[in-house]
């Protein structure tokens, strides 16, 4: 068993050996896989010798993607990033250190992303809360429950809790409404103000991330915030693990009709 399982919807092959080339600066003392998921059959050349890299197929949207590439981590810790940027230098060790040191046993460390700057709105609450953000606001959840945007979580919790939501086509919404789930149920969550991972931001349907701002503007936030309207929400922890088989097998925003 590794001590981290990197798992990612991936779309841009070109990049995956810069990722894993900064995953192993990252992690220092500590063993790590990587698991991609997309519509790439295989991995480039210089990784597909690798035993601790993967390449799992499939054409659904990056929910369904990341879900199958979870399922499949053997870590004892789980994170998530994308294929258009690197992990910073020993970043990851340093959180894997702060999960090892917390006794809770339920935990998380959420470091800082560099997509986002840290600001305060009128209500005192910070970018890494999720109540700052209207999208993903919700009166059934605290102020101080954060944002799980770049976050470590334990492997087996997560799969405890059925993982990512794969209603929730993109990751904006999936990872925000799995890190509410884990922090209601009881996780202890540390923030740092560390940057993990620093990544390329393609902003409003600019490039390949068309589908992506689609997806969630048009498809996710409403369903979210139906999901999110009732009180019925504080009991949602636990989802089934593969719940992924429900979602299209064909993501047609991205792939059309193959």
């Amino acid at each position: 068993m590794y001590d981290l399982s990197i798992c990612l919807p991936a779309i841009r092959k070109e990049n995956w050996t810069r990722l894993y080339e900064s995953a192993i600066t990252s992690v220092g003392k500590y063993s790590f896989e990587l698991i991609f998921c997309g519509p790439h059959k295989e991995l480039p050349e210089e990784l597909q010798e690798l035993e601790n890299v993967k390449c799992l197929q499939d054409f659904g949207c990056p929910t369904r993607a990341h879900q199958i590439a979870c399922i499949e981590a053997t870590g004892e810790f789980l994170t998530w990033c994308g294929d258009d940027g690197w992990f910073e230098p020993n970043m990851l060790e340093k959180c894997i250190d702060l999960l090892k040191d917390c006794p809770e046993p339920i935990k998380a460390v959420v470091p800082a992303y560099v997509e986002i700057r840290d600001r305060s709105n009128e209500d005192g609450l910070g970018v890494y809360n999720c109540n700052y953000h209207e999208p993903i606001r919700s009166s059934f959840n605290p102020d101080h429950w954060l944002v799980f945007m770049s976050a470590l979580v334990q492997t087996e919790q997560f799969k405890e809790l059925g993982g990512f939501d794969c209603n929730l086509q993109v990751p904006g919404i999936s990872i925000a409404d799995f890190g509410i789930r884990y922090q209601r149920n009881g996780a202890c969550v540390t923030q740092t103000t560390d940057v993990v991972f620093t990544c390329t931001h393609t902003p409003g349907r600019t490039g390949d991330h068309y589908a992506i701002h689609d997806a969630q503007t048009k498809d996710d936030q409403p369903l979210f915030k139906m999901i999110q309207s009732t009180s019925d929400v504080v009991d949602r922890i636990k989802l089934d693990i593969n719940n992924w088989k429900n979602s299209p097998e064909v993501w047609t925003r991205r792939f059309g009709n193959l």
